[in-house]
């Protein structure tokens, strides 16, 4: 239990960190690369991210919603979906899984931790927002995970008589 509260604590200063950069990075190039783009909502999280087998993995998640049809409105009750290869909901912050937005979604802070993951976990997402009327899916930037198995360093000694 102590290795887990660790673990978390480690990432959510790395995860920190990280997203600091991040969007001090996305107010410089953003703009530009969002001209090309028709999504209503824009996700600031890495591209890739890398884990072990069995480890947690924080994902620092911010994001901005444009109006279209319907507009983000944060009182009201938000939704985070995580959608694997652009098709499969695998993750519905209004469900129970082992995966968890830890971020409040109506100050528009998606940060997810996945818990103990597994290699079936590596593929593309995408993330979706879904606050009354207001639903989108940032279909521009993926985020890439991938799983590494665990390795073990084996040491023989041999004894010497």
């Amino acid at each position: 239990f102590e290795i887990k509260e660790d673990c978390e604590s480690l990432m959510a200063a790395l995860s920190e960190n990280m997203l600091i950069v991040i969007m001090l990075l996305s107010v410089v190039f953003l703009p530009g690369v969002l001209e090309g783009c028709s999504s209503h909502l824009f996700i600031t999280t890495p591209k890739k991210m890398e884990a072990l087998s069995g480890s947690c993995l924080r994902i620092p998640c911010n994001f901005s919603a444009k109006s279209g049809v319907a507009s983000f409105d944060n009182n009201k009750e938000t939704f985070g979906l995580w959608i694997k290869d652009g098709s499969n909901v695998v993750f519905n912050s209004g469900t129970s899984n082992p995966m968890k937005i830890i971020g409040n979604l109506n100050q528009r802070n998606c940060t997810t931790l996945f818990s103990d993951l597994q290699m079936s976990y590596e593929h593309k997402y995408t993330f979706r927002i879904e606050n009354g009327p207001y639903k989108a899916t940032d279909v521009c930037k993926p985020l890439h995970i991938t799983v590494k198995g665990k390795s073990f360093n084996i040491t023989i000694f041999q004894a010497h008589s």
